[in-house]
């Protein structure tokens, strides 16, 4: 009951929940960097966990306000990974939204691990589940509570595992989802990215509301549990403001990455290369040379999530020397760039 009064308060008082830095901060985010405008429906995705409900309760703060009026749905999916805690999890989420008096929409999924990466796979699945609510609330946003921690996290396991300017941007404040149907626009946004961790956890103090915890997240067998228990602290002990320097990173590579697209288009003649001449190849940038191979192997059936950019680096090393020869360097079954005296090209095994 007391979080209900919190969250009913026309207060001036600067010492209110209602005026606290984190809801100052999303009511920013969601104005200029997320293209939220007033009167806007918003799923909001909760887990039941510290940020996703704190985003809840922050962006119920700020739906009644006038220069606001937003339409909120909680939006939850449940992923039959930890079915008794889940389960739990669910029934947490539904009395939050209907305290609150917000709409509430379940998902279920069932994620089947996929190239050895469960975790990849329930993310997939419920971004499309949260995006099917947007689709059937009327809903053009999907929120998440990704935080400035979240993207500390995120840029070291990219940088860990070698990934290139695509990686690097990290999470983006607004990116658009698939759907259903492929004519409507539903953006996943992300209000709290400036936001650190324990603004989270203070503005939740204020109010008196409590949250669920997921054990898996204290699990540091798994790489982006032990970053953020073991690594991350001492990282913020040399230099405390690192999680907001880590999402100025993310911004600046963002705006990298669109020049290097730009460049690649400009040399594109097609929808895919196939072939290059080497001397033009030995002219470009490696990054756009590199985004160019690896445009052309996912167009012949590489996975993308099996060329990362560092994959590429023997081939820009061979197309760059003076040796002749032919040299081949294997991506998938059946697919492969040769490099020889004359050209670079993406090859696909021809069936007999």
């Amino acid at each position: 009951m007391q979080a209900h009064r919190y969250n009913r308060l026309v207060a001036t008082n600067p010492d209110s929940p209602n005026y606290h830095p984190l809801v100052r901060r999303v009511a920013r985010a969601l104005r200029q960097r997320c293209r939220v405008r007033a009167g806007s429906t918003v799923v909001i995705g909760c887990s039941g966990g510290a940020d996703s409900v704190a985003l809840v309760r922050a962006m119920a703060m700020l739906a009644g306000r006038r220069r606001w009026r937003l339409r909120l749905v909680v939006g939850h999916v449940q992923h039959h990974l930890r079915d008794e805690d889940a389960e739990a999890d669910a029934a947490f989420v539904a009395r939050l939204a209907g305290g609150l008096g917000l709409g509430y929409e379940r998902r279920d999924i069932h994620p089947v691990e996929q190239s050895g990466n469960l975790e990849a796979a329930a993310r997939k699945q419920r971004y499309h589940a949260l995006a099917d609510i947007a689709l059937k609330r009327g809903a053009a946003h999907v929120a998440t509570a990704h935080h400035a921690d979240d993207q500390l996290e995120t840029l070291l396991m990219r940088l860990i595992r070698g990934a290139g300017t695509k990686g690097l941007r990290g999470i983006a404040w607004r990116r658009r989802l698939r759907t259903a149907d492929e004519n409507a626009r539903v953006y996943a946004v992300r209000p709290m990215l400036e936001v650190e961790r324990d603004q989270a956890l203070d503005l939740l103090n204020a109010l008196g509301q409590p949250w669920r915890e997921d054990a898996t997240n204290a699990d540091t067998t798994r790489d982006r549990a032990r970053l953020r228990h073991e690594v991350i602290p001492v990282i913020k002990a040399i230099r405390g403001d690192v999680a907001g320097k880590a999402v100025a990173l993310g911004e600046q590579f963002g705006h990298l990455h669109q020049l290097v697209e730009q460049q690649v288009a400009a040399e594109s003649t097609g929808e895919a290369l196939d072939t290059i001449d080497r001397e033009r190849a030995r002219s470009l940038n490696p990054i756009v040379l590199t985004q160019m191979l690896r445009r052309d192997l996912i167009h012949a059936g590489v996975p993308a999530d099996r060329v990362p950019g560092h994959a590429l680096h023997p081939v820009i090393e061979a197309v760059r020397d003076r040796v002749g020869g032919v040299r081949r360097f294997e991506f998938a079954e059946g697919i492969r760039i040769e490099v020889d005296r004359f050209r670079v090209r993406v090859l696909k095994a021809t069936r007999t």
